[in-house]
């Protein structure tokens, strides 16, 4: 079962799954009840945003794996999974590339102004001295949140613009962010010093609301904040209130707390920032790879292979065990 992704068709993975004898259903779940009626008596659950949760969990009968669609997957109770011994997996590998590519695509058309040099052009403005002032950004700091596969991709891009990086993540070790070309960090002292900061972290208990109202706060008035991985890593409602005293100068978001943004919510009102609608994973090839990628993987699942991504590895183990 398929209970939802934003793809037009599902041949690949019906030419994937195929091939072991699964027949594919895809559905458009958007809600619990939705996703416990279409997944109710799957061998395999493909999933997007829907949610995942304990109770559609503890109604499945027979299902043996559960394949999200990319890198984050906290729409999965993984707790409750574990304990009905149903492997989950995701996809971390089809679009590093592409992510890092929109956030310094973000930091850098918002370090030259684009979002206020655009609209003022096409009404006929054509005086440059109004966009004063905007600096070079060599020499500038950039701070990157996250230093993992796309964090690294992030780093490199900008190294091209000779300015020094700072990391933070308290899962690498000093020596290994020195060896990858960046200064270890703190969150506070990374905030505090950086002109550019980039987020890539997943969303968990550890990040939920990781940059806050004290975080905002050590932040210069003139950053820049760009984050492309969940919406929720940011208090949205704090950044709203910080916004609204100058700090920090620009955002950009490929990501809100919820999606879609209600129409009414404030962060849609600011112009200096910039929004995209989620879409920093996306390129004609890493989205054929994803649907590529969560096909083998549920393959793997079904023909009792070991899944290249599980998060929850701990049940292979056990089920080897027995």
């Amino acid at each position: 079962m398929i209970t939802d992704n934003p793809f037009d068709g599902s041949s690949i993975e019906e030419e994937i799954l195929g091939r072991v004898g699964a027949t594919v259903r895809k559905f458009h779940c958007s809600n619990e009840t939705e996703v416990i009626q279409a997944a109710k008596r799957a061998d395999l659950v493909l999933c997007d945003s829907s949610p995942v949760t304990r109770k559609g969990i503890l109604s499945l009968e027979k299902t043996i794996g559960i394949v999200e669609y990319g890198i984050g997957y906290d729409n999965i109770d993984v707790y409750a999974a574990t304990e009905r011994g149903i492997v989950v997996c995701n996809v971390p590998d089809f679009m590093t590339f592409e992510v890092a590519d929109h956030a310094v695509t973000l930091l850098l058309a918002l370090s030259r102004k684009l979002h206020k040099i655009l609209p003022a052009t096409r009404v006929g403005e054509w005086n440059w001295k109004k966009f004063r002032p905007i600096d070079r950004l060599d020499g500038k700091t950039a701070g990157i949140i996250g230093f993992g596969n796309i964090g690294r991709q992030v780093a490199e891009r900008l190294r091209a613009f000779k300015v020094d990086i700072l990391a933070y993540d308290p899962y690498i070790a000093s020596e290994n962010i020195k060896k990858l070309g960046a200064q270890p960090s703190t969150l506070q002292e990374l905030l505090a010093n950086s002109d550019l900061v980039s987020i890539h972290v997943p969303l968990n208990e550890e990040t939920r609301h990781l940059i806050g109202e004290n975080e905002l706060a050590l932040m210069k008035p003139s950053a820049i904040l760009v984050n492309t991985s969940r919406g929720a890593v940011i208090d949205q409602e704090a950044l709203v209130v910080s916004l609204r005293t100058g700090r920090p100068c620009a955002v950009g978001l490929d990501v809100l707390s919820p999606e879609p943004p209600n129409p009414k919510d404030s962060i849609l009102g600011f112009e200096n920032v910039v929004l995209t609608p989620h879409m920093g994973w996306y390129s004609e090839q890493s989205e054929q790879r994803l649907q590529e990628y969560a096909a083998l993987e549920g393959e793997r699942l079904l023909t009792g292979q070991t899944p290249k991504h599980p998060v929850n590895p701990q049940v292979l183990t056990t089920k080897r065990g027995n």
